[in-house]
Parts: structure tokens; C-alpha cells; sequence
């Protein structure tokens, strides 16, 4: 509510006065309102101290893009990954090492965040690379660390990268296509390998009483007959695990299927099953 003073002058003029009543600690203590945040595409760098000296300066001269995040290490970025969820991450290749960076990224993609990935890398040697070739993500946008200090060349690919459209430079082209054939090349020597190679079936009792051998043990000649030994070899089996042959499941009276012994152990990395008996 309002009061109305009217006070009069000597002169025969008149003053008014308006005076307010109310609880004017109360307004005083409201928080003032909060500005809206800055509009633009939200970015995370995760690369080494030299890279982003020279990124930096040219990332704060486009405009609709705001810098969300600076990590030093692999753990940081995966950090502010998950508090700042950007619209993109720009990734050195050798950031926190040699090649972690890739690996990095990679991780970073098995989380719920879904992020652009903008790959900063020197000039690929594919005969150097290929040992690691699949640690080179196949969706990722590449651009060299040279070329990302063109402010012109930095803004088309990280606004693609925001839309969904891979980017990647002319140069680079060849080297990661010849990259990921290799990569895909390995894939299929695995998994042709995977379904070439037998796995025999074995007792799960037997496998269960199996002892490891100790290599410097001394050998004992065994006197079982020549028809035990010409059923399979301990190593073909199972190496490393003393077994015996799959015909005493019968002898037990046991009911049993299978038990896939694979090269990571049991029912991991199994191609194909050969049952015996």
C-alpha cells in the first residue's frame, strides 16, 4: 500500500509525497534474475599444450561457437564429457601420448554422450599406421594439425561435424581409407580364423578336476594303452590342461552336452563346436 503526504510551503505551494510501505529487506534479498546463457555450439578441447595454443586464438574468432571445457588429460576430458555433455570435442591424435588420443575418443563414444568428433592429426604414414588401424574411428571428421589453423577450414568442419556430415580433409583421404581396409582385412582374418580352428568338447567333470602342468616338471611315462592315445592330444584339447578322453562320459553315466573351451577360456572367442563321442 501507498500513503499520500501533502505538505504545504510557505510560499502557498504544495508538495506531494508518495510513500511506500512494504518489506523492503525482503526485495532486497531477492537473487536477482539469472542472465540466459550464450547461444552458440557448445565445444570441449582435449588436446596437448602446443595444439592448443595454435587452436585457440582461431576457435574465439568464430562466431556461434562457445568453449565449454579445456582438459589435460585423457580422465579430464571423459570428466567434463559427462558435466558439460558438448555438441562437440575437438580431439588431438597424441593427446596424454602416442596415439591416445584415438583411443580416448574411442572410449568417449561408449558412453550415452553423444558428441562430434573432430580428429586433429599429423601427416599420416599408413606403413607406420597399420598395426593401429582400428583405433582410427571410421565416423570421426579429420583435419590436419596444420590446416585447423585456418579459422576458415576449423569453422566448415566443426559446424559439419554438429549436422552429422563427416568431414574430412582432401589429403587425408587416401591414407584413412587405406587405413580402415586394413582394419576391416584384419576383422575378417579373425573371424575366418575363429570358424576354421575345431573346439573339441570335454567332460565338464573332467575339465572341473583338470590340474594346470607344471612345464618343469619331469615327464612320466604313461601305460595306457595305444588306443587311449590315438583318440586326441592333451594340447589340441585344451593347452595347458590335463584331460581325458570325452568316451568316459559315457563310461559315468553322465547326460551332457557341451563345454567350449576357446582361446580367451571357457565359451569365449568359440567358432565351432566338434563334439566327440
Amino acid at each position: 500500500m501507498a500513503r499520500r503526504v501533502i505538505r504545504r510551503r510557505p510560499s502557498g505551494g504544495r508538495v506531494v509525497r508518495r510513500v511506500v510501505r512494504g518489506n523492503t529487506r525482503e526485495a532486497s534479498q531477492q537473487p536477482a534474475a539469472t542472465p540466459p546463457e550464450p547461444a552458440g555450439i557448445t565445444v570441449l578441447m582435449a588436446t596437448s599444450n602446443l595444439v592448443r595454443n595454435l587452436i585457440l586464438p582461431k576457435l574465439a574468432a568464430i562466431s556461434g561457437i562457445r568453449l565449454v571445457g579445456l582438459a589435460d588429460s585423457p580422465d579430464t576430458a571423459l570428466k567434463m564429457l559427462m558435466q558439460e555433455h558438448p555438441e562437440a570435442v575437438i580431439f588431438d591424435m597424441d593427446f596424454g601420448g602416442e596415439l591416445i588420443g584415438l583411443d580416448t575418443a574411442r572410449m568417449m563414444q561408449k558412453t550415452r554422450i553423444r558428441a562430434a568428433v573432430v580428429m586433429m592429426v599429423p601427416e599420416l604414414d599408413v606403413d607406420v599406421l597399420k598395426p593401429h588401424s582400428r583405433r582410427f574411428g571410421t565416423s570421426w571428421s579429420y583435419v590436419k594439425k596444420s590446416t585447423a589453423a585456418r579459422v576458415d577450414v576449423l569453422e566448415v568442419v566443426i559446424k559439419s561435424a554438429i549436422r552429422g556430415v563427416q568431414w574430412i580433409e582432401p589429403d587425408l583421404s587416401r591414407p584413412l581409407s587405406t587405413i580402415w581396409k586394413v582394419a576391416d582385412q584384419a576383422r575378417d582374418l579373425e573371424a575366418a580364423k575363429a570358424v576354421a580352428e575345431p573346439v573339441f568338447a570335454i567332460s565338464p567333470t573332467k575339465l572341473k578336476n583338470a590340474k594346470f602342468e607344471d612345464p618343469e616338471s619331469p615327464v612320466i611315462e604313461s601305460n595306457a594303452s595305444a588306443e587311449d592315445d590315438e583318440i586326441y592330444d592333451d594340447d589340441e584339447i585344451a593347452p595347458g590342461i590335463k584331460t581325458q578322453s570325452t568316451r568316459d562320459a559315457e563310461v559315468d553315466g553322465l547326460n551332457i552336452t557341451s563345454v567350449s573351451v576357446g582361446h580367451g577360456g571357457i565359451g569365449q572367442n568359440v567358432g565351432k563346436v566338434r563334439r566327440a563321442g
